[in-house]
């Protein structure tokens, strides 16, 4: 990857001879022009070493659900916003293939921090539907290159085993519309993938709906099955046990692979709201155990140096808590006194609620 090719960086001033952005997976050797001394190629030793401790801190795969939104407004802003009318998008394959460069960039960056599992929210089942027809077919045929010759060697270049999760609902289409064929050439690609344990696994979720995938799978049980599912549910071990064991036999049904339940979330709150847009997980969890983490940007402008600082918060962060009955011990009276002075504070500023929607606008007056 380029790094003129990355966001935020102006590629008509960027030279064309230093650009590697560590290595490029669309080739067996490093990019021309690049030397293996070159400090924008390969991994840092402070990359691997911090790698190697996030391995250490999850034995298990650190594993992180990602919606990374505001992809068309990633695109009009750094690349688009000379236009004279930057919010048109006239050549949607263009906007396809710099996506397609940002989100391997950006997961690239996740897996060499320390990353072992990753869930994507790529697209909703609403947009099938709420952008109207023109753009159902659009996205029927860009999320394509999920699984084109391009993205096929990146997945084998960064030792990565790719699913597709949540296809079912697509599948249930006539079988002559764009969304249908997508979803079956997505089942193909799987079928005909040489999947193998140890490898990082990338989970793009497509248009899930995990109520409609739950009712499939209890429905398609044997009666042994069955017996081993209501087994699951006894909770005679405890209920931490139950979720646990519940957790992993749904959720190798829905993900089509064995997944530790998510250690974090990483969304964008760039128009001000929180949601939640990994759905098959939030169904999966409730939530439980996870770590959530917002960006007041589009995710695809995340630098390195944020990813690293917030996965350092989540695996060594030391968070004000008390996991006894009380906080006993934890404070003093003037810590006490500072913390409510603070809440009041806080309190009495409506403008300070998180989640309202944030105008965009320029003011005028400066």
């Amino acid at each position: 990857f380029c790094v003129a090719d990355a966001p935020g960086v102006d590629s008509s001033t960027t030279s064309p001879i230093p650009c590697c952005w560590r290595y490029n997976p669309f080739y067996p050797a490093f990019m021309p022009g690049c030397v293996p001394s070159d400090p924008l190629v390969g991994e840092s030793m402070a990359d691997v070493e911090f790698a190697q401790r996030i391995r250490d801190r999850y034995p298990e795969g650190l594993t992180g659900l990602f919606a990374i939104g505001a992809t068309r407004r990633t695109y009009i802003l750094d690349r688009n916003r000379a236009q004279e009318n930057p919010g048109h998008i006239a050549d949607f394959s263009e906007q396809g293939a710099y996506l397609q460069r940002q989100y391997f960039r950006f997961i690239q960056t996740y897996f060499e921090l320390g990353g072992q599992n990753m869930l994507i929210a790529a697209l909703s089942f609403r947009s099938f539907f709420e952008r109207g027809g023109e753009y159902a077919e659009l996205v029927s045929q860009e999320v394509l290159r999920l699984l084109d010759d391009g993205a096929s060697a990146f997945y084998r270049a960064q030792n990565i085993d790719p699913y597709f999760v949540g296809i079912d609902t697509l599948l249930m289409l006539p079988p002559d519309s764009a969304a249908h064929q997508t979803a079956q050439k997505m089942v193909n690609f799987q079928n005909n993938w040489q999947y193998a344990e140890g490898r990082r696994k990338l989970l793009w979720e497509i248009a899930s709906i995990p109520l409609l995938t739950f009712w499939q799978t209890l429905d398609n049980l044997s009666a042994e099955e069955r017996t081993a599912f209501e087994a699951d549910a006894d909770p005679a071990d405890g209920l931490n046990d139950v979720f646990h064991r519940l957790y992993q036999r749904l959720g190798r049904a829905a993900y089509g692979a064995d997944i530790p339940v998510p250690h974090f979330y990483l969304g964008t709150n760039m128009s001000g709201d929180f949601k939640f847009r990994t759905p098959m997980s939030l169904a999966l969890t409730g939530g439980d155990y996870l770590r959530m983490f917002y960006v007041p940007y589009p995710p695809l402008f995340m630098t390195e140096a944020s990813m690293r600082m917030m996965l350092n918060d989540l695996a060594f962060g030391d968070r004000f808590h008390s996991r006894k009955t009380d906080y006993d011990g934890r404070y003093t009276p003037e810590l006490a006194e500072a913390e409510y002075k603070r809440i009041l504070e806080l309190a009495d500023d409506p403008s300070c609620i998180l989640g309202l929607s944030r105008r965009v606008a320029i003011d005028r007056q400066s």
